[in-house]
């Protein structure tokens, strides 16, 4: 069964399944969610059927700064 393509807005912290890695959605093209590391890095892309929204354990543990929780508030586009 096919996973809905879900948009998630720039800011949110997702869990890239495939590579075992958090990353901040920067954006969108075509199919493709583009994650940049926390502290920044190098960008990379990631099927949509294998993101999904990274757990508070996963952030912490990828150093995501405390901040960044508060300022990205909810991660899909369709959360309002």
């Amino acid at each position: 069964m096919e996973q809905s393509k879900a948009a998630y807005r720039p800011g949110a912290w997702l869990t890239d399944t495939r590579r075992g890695k958090v990353g901040q959605v920067m954006e969108h093209q075509g199919p493709w969610v583009w994650l940049r590391p926390p502290g920044g890095g190098r960008e990379w892309e990631a099927e949509p059927g294998r993101v999904r929204p990274a757990t508070l354990e996963e952030r912490e543990r990828a150093g995501v700064p405390g901040w960044a929780f508060a300022v990205t508030g909810g991660n899909r586009e369709d959360d309002a």
